[in-house]
């Protein structure tokens, strides 16, 4: 079996095409660890759009897996990272759709960097706000804004960088929350036009290096539509993002790492 090894903006993921749809659960479990495995954020298989499907415009179908095992809907930077894997691969041009749980996802390779990497943008769609809450920690008060982008984003934009630093380190408090309100966590913090976040993942259950609709959370929080937004996660590699016509794009370097075979 052979499958590759692509990056994008710090989460990294395993992928490979197939004709077979399947439960791949267990297969992601042992493929993600990255003591025993190879080491992933996730694991990602194209497939062909089934019969029933052959009306939808989409170049390809995705089954997509968490490191543990559970299947989610949409994933943002994997959707950066498997188009630049299908146009690798020769399965779809540089600008195309793919159907995701979330529905249609429109990727468009902007600049060739190099033979492994590409600045790409995708097409996530529309987000909506479902509510404001508050939660509390060692006595100080957090306010928190629940988002929708394809997938759920609790997000609280903190005052300082030390407010940054203090909650992205506490993984207790930011698993609580995300077992609270099954939805994803981020912390972020403004400074002048550079925004900071991180983001505690469902699916993975800690802090990654980055999360495209985490950052797209984040710059729906913060509301500044006028201009594009620079979102920094701990891996460094910025992502952007923009909203036009009330939809939300993310941009970002997505590159392959490497081939695997598996015996």
């Amino acid at each position: 079996m052979l499958l590759s090894k692509y990056c994008a903006s710090g989460n990294d993921f395993l992928i490979f095409h197939s004709f077979i749809s399947a439960n791949r659960s267990e297969m992601a479990v042992r493929l993600c660890n990255r003591f025993h495995g190879i080491g992933a954020d996730g694991l990602v298989v194209l497939l062909p759009l089934s019969i029933a499907e052959s009306n939808v415009e989409a170049s390809y179908k995705w089954e997509f897996y968490n490191s543990d095992g559970s299947v989610a809907n949409m994933c943002g930077n994997a959707s950066r990272a498997v188009s630049l894997y299908a146009y690798h691969n020769n399965l779809a041009s540089n600008r195309h759709n793919f159907l995701s749980k979330a529905g249609i996802i429109t990727t468009e390779i902007q600049e060739i960097l190099n033979a492994q990497e590409a600045y790409i943008q995708s097409k996530l769609g529309g987000y909506s706000i479902k509510g404001n809450f508050v939660e509390y920690r060692k006595n100080n008060v957090y306010e928190f804004e629940l988002i929708e982008i394809t997938i759920p984003h609790l997000v609280c934009l903190v005052s300082s960088m030390k407010d940054y630093y203090t909650l992205v380190a506490d993984t207790q408090f930011l698993a609580q929350l995300r077992h609270k309100y099954n939805a994803n966590v981020n912390i972020a913090f403004r400074d002048s036009h550079i925004t900071y976040y991180a983001t505690y993942e469902r699916g993975i259950e800690a802090v990654t290096q980055a999360c495209g609709t985490g950052a797209s959370a984040v710059y729906v929080c913060i509301g500044d539509f006028a201009q594009e937004g620079i979102l920094v996660p701990p891996s460094k590699e910025k992502l952007k993002v923009s909203c036009i016509d009330n939809e939300i794009y993310c941009s970002g370097i997505a590159k392959k790492i490497c081939d695997c075979v598996i015996n």
